[in-house]
């Protein structure tokens, strides 16, 4: 995901000044809105040069949030809209392969609120998490609420890191990339104990054959 960062920085810088936070606006929206573009790394731009006083902290952050918040509720709205079929149909064109769609639909099956809140955290979910909410007919006012709680909170950790750790990104690309797998593996490891507390149940509730 990072691996590039220090040629997008240098790709970039001639177009910060002027052009910096609509970039960072557009990119970190379309990412939300289920389109392949690297949002997170966009915002991590944005930081660093947050930091060298090509733009503002504040506005980085508050942008950025908007910029979340729309792009999901876009994707949102075209997976309520459109339903699985289209994205079973058409997934391929955004990334989305049949086994991470159903993964993910299953997971908000059974933690819906949590998950919208802890996608965003995790890459390659993140990109289609909202639109796979639209998909199960999740409400839209429990969406919002733990959409914007996720927006705020992730755009604001991912911001702060990036502007402290502007001197060595390297070290911030090992940590972000460390951690979406840690969080990654917790939530498998959450959902399989679930599932075998929930089938030990049905067994010992199940009548003696």
């Amino acid at each position: 995901m990072h691996e590039n960062l220090l040629e997008w920085i240098e790709l970039v810088r001639p177009y910060v000044d002027q052009y910096g936070y609509l970039i960072l606006f557009l990119g970190v929206m379309a990412e939300n809105a289920s389109l392949p573009v690297p949002g997170e790394t966009i915002l991590i731009i944005a930081s660093f040069y947050s930091h060298h006083g090509n733009l503002v902290l504040v506005e980085v952050i508050g942008l950025a949030t908007m910029g979340c918040i729309l792009g999901d509720n876009i994707s949102f709205y075209l997976g309520r809209r459109l339903g699985r079929p289209f994205i079973t149909r058409y997934g391929k064109f955004f990334f989305i392969t049949p086994r991470r769609l159903a993964q993910v639909e299953d997971f908000f099956e059974r933690h819906g609120d949590k998950t919208i809140f802890l996608q965003r955290w995790i890459t390659g979910v993140r990109v289609i998490g909202a639109l796979v909410a639209g998909t199960t007919q999740m409400r839209w006012t429990r969406f919002l609420l733990f959409n914007c709680l996720g927006a705020i909170t992730w755009v604001t950790a991912i911001s702060l890191l990036a502007y402290l750790f502007a001197v060595n990104l390297s070290i911030l690309v090992k940590i972000l990339s460390r951690s979406s797998l840690a969080l990654l593996a917790l939530i498998l490891a959450i959902g399989v104990f679930f599932y075998l507390k929930r089938r030990y149940a049905i067994t010992r509730t199940a009548p003696p054959a």
